[in-house]
């Protein structure tokens, strides 16, 4: 199966240049304590600890910036928050808070697991953050411009290895100034290692890309590091061990939340059909479900024409395989579909008092 550049990893070649900060996490001062988790669409919430108050939080990214504000005594006070010198600056009513970011608690060898359902070992004091299509790994004293992501590639061939780091070179390239340093490959045990360096034309500085592959079958585990040439290149004996403690298992029942565990029930094993039909035209769309975790999706339409004594059809067919997981997001139930291609969808579920529904659209379980 030929392999395709995730659109994560197009982005990501981007991100010396211009990179988002991930603020999900908890910092401390002799002052203050912030505890930050993601919500939907770019926003936070949390909680501010001040005095032995616990203050609630709403914010909203705006590149490496954050933008929100905090309650107390009944009224809400705003506030800005920015990465300086690895600390978070927090300004709020003309106060100015350093606070340092705290490491995120894990059991010994057990790392951080991802809802599609694979895992990884950070190195110690770093912390995980799930994105759609992978794990951010952040460590304590990561620059502004410094980014470490983690991903499953399904669908993979070793043999396509050096022209999937070739086309996202390619997009990395595009970008930047003067080559230094052009995807020179390094032997690692059980894959191979990429190394870019190019000059950011904004800091006039070098910067290094890395790209991390070890082949697991029909999967590739991969790593991407980007950012500072001297950051990238001081941290690379740690993040060979972090790529090879890539793993992929599927998600036991225990895992599942009240809010996952029911539909993960009611949906695993089965066929979600979608059907529509009106004046003439209809859809078939079929969600294959399976109980190993592998997906698969069919749609089928039809549009018939009477005239004059005369009838026709006309009939089209998609397919489209990945794998599937039933998510929380804010309280609420998602469909999480990871494609063999790396892309990645969110299918919203809901209900009422007499039906469910996939993305706003009627839907039933039934058996294969």
């Amino acid at each position: 199966m030929a392999i395709r550049i995730p659109a994560v990893w197009l982005a990501l070649a981007g991100l010396i240049l211009a990179q988002d900060a991930e603020f999900a996490g908890a910092y401390a001062s002799s002052e203050m304590r912030l505890q930050l988790r993601r919500a939907a669409g770019g926003t936070f919430t949390g909680t501010i600890e001040i005095k032995g108050q616990q203050l609630p939080v709403k914010a909203t990214a705006e590149g490496v910036r954050l933008q929100g504000s905090f309650e107390a005594g009944g009224q809400w006070f705003p506030f800005t928050a920015s990465e300086a010198g690895g600390q978070l600056r927090l300004v709020s009513e003309g106060h100015e808070y350093l606070l340092s970011r705290q490491a995120a608690a894990r059991p010994a060898g057990r790392g951080h697991r991802h809802a599609s359902g694979f895992s990884v070992e950070p190195p110690a004091g770093w912390t995980a953050a799930d994105k759609d299509q992978g794990i951010v790994l952040q460590p304590p004293d990561a620059a502004a411009d410094e980014v470490y992501f983690a991903l499953l590639q399904e669908g993979y061939s070793p043999a396509e290895e050096r022209a999937a780091v070739q086309q996202l070179s390619q997009a990395f390239l595009a970008n930047a100034g003067a080559v230094r340093r052009a995807g020179d490959r390094e032997a690692i045990a059980g894959g191979a290692a990429y190394h870019w360096e190019v000059l950011n034309p904004q800091t006039r500085q070098f910067a290094a890309l890395s790209i991390y592959v070890i082949a697991s079958g029909s999967r590739a585990h991969l790593l991407v590091a980007a950012g500072p040439v001297e950051r990238v290149r001081a941290r690379q004996a740690m993040l060979v061990p972090v790529v090879q403690s890539i793993r992929y298992v599927p998600p036991p029942p225990g895992v599942l939340s009240s809010v996952t565990r029911a539909w993960d029930q009611k949906l695993r094993g089965k066929v979600v059909r979608q059907f529509w039909a009106s004046q003439g035209m209809s859809t078939d769309k079929k969600h294959f479900l399976n109980a190993d975790g592998s997906y698969a999706f069919s749609s089928s339409s039809m549009v018939s024409v009477d005239v004059a004594g005369a009838s026709g059809g006309s009939y089209g067919k998609d397919n489209l395989r990945g794998r599937w997981s039933v998510i929380e997001r804010a309280g609420a139930p998602y469909l999480q579909v990871i494609y063999t291609n790396g892309d990645s969808r969110l299918f919203a579920i809901t209900q009422d008092s007499t039906n469910w529904y996939l993305n706003g659209e009627k839907a039933f379980a039934v058996d294969p």
